[in-house]
């Protein structure tokens, strides 16, 4: 029987490395029995969403964070768009999850990528999982764009960090946001990917101005402290990620609960009209 709550959404933002927060997030879900109906990834947290919506262990999930570093997921192949590619995503996210599409993962997953020719938000929900989380996650000038379905693809924060705009198009009725870049780090850039990385800072947090209205719940966990492009300090990222769910946790119950008597209530009075 199908469950008659309203459906609840979790969009996962950019954020490089601090990432690992999601997984934090999705397990203080899990351990409190949040339900996930949709899921949507920008960037880091595309990767996150589709191994949720894959269907891996939370374990699994914890144990590749602690592993992960840059050589995983990239390589230098210099062209005139980029001086490195990140192929290697391609074969990580194989390795991991199969050669699979996104239309098959267990939760309905949607991943954002940009179009740098036309600057065009750009909403995949079908097609090969591992050449969308490579578009979504292809850093510009630091990676050559992605090729894919007759487009030049580039990082999805460039158009939308949080990604609620696909929550709205697969139906959720509840939307929660996780974002990663509220607070963060200041750092003066030493080199190219430190730039870049700045620079998306400054891009996002222009932005996302707007989030609170757009969302039932925004979590934004304290990372402030964190390198976002240095692979370390996992089991922290993780336990931030996890504190700030919690804490969102009694809201998002009542908010679930809200929405359930409010549907009952109208299907009580839709019935004593009809039955008339």
């Amino acid at each position: 029987m199908e469950r008659k709550v309203p459906k609840v959404g979790l969009a996962l933002s950019g954020g490089a490395t601090l990432g690992i927060a999601h997984v934090g997030v999705l397990k203080a879900f899990a351990d409190h029995h949040i339900p996930i109906d949709y899921i949507s990834g920008t960037s880091t947290g595309s990767l996150v969403a589709a191994c949720f919506a894959f269907g891996m262990p939370l374990s699994q999930m914890i144990e590749i964070t602690e592993g992960l570093d840059w050589k995983k997921i990239s390589k230098f192949g210099y062209s005139r768009l980029g001086i490195n590619t990140n192929k290697p995503m391609s074969v990580f996210i194989t390795d991991l999850l199969g050669d699979v599409k996104i239309e098959d993962a267990n939760i309905p997953l949607a991943i954002v990528a940009t179009d740098i020719e036309s600057f065009e938000m750009v909403v995949l929900r079908e097609g090969s999982l591992h050449e969308a989380i490579r578009a979504s996650t292809c850093i510009p000038g630091f990676f050559a764009p992605v090729e894919l379905n007759g487009r030049m693809l580039v990082d999805g924060v460039l158009s939308e960090n949080l990604p609620l705009t696909p929550l709205d198009e697969m139906g959720a009725v509840i939307k929660i946001g996780v974002n990663l870049s509220s607070n963060p780090v200041k750092v003066r850039p030493q080199n190219i990917l430190e730039v870049i990385s700045n620079s998306y800072t400054v891009l996002s947090r222009h932005r996302d101005v707007n989030l609170n209205s757009r969302a039932d719940v925004i979590i934004e966990p304290d990372l402030n402290k964190f390198d976002s492009r240095k692979f370390k300090d996992a089991d922290q990222i993780l336990e931030e990620g996890y504190n700030a769910a919690l804490k969102a946790i009694p809201v998002i119950k009542e908010i679930i609960s809200s929405h359930h008597k409010k549907k009952g209530w109208l299907a009580e009075l839709l019935s004593f009209f009809t039955s008339k």
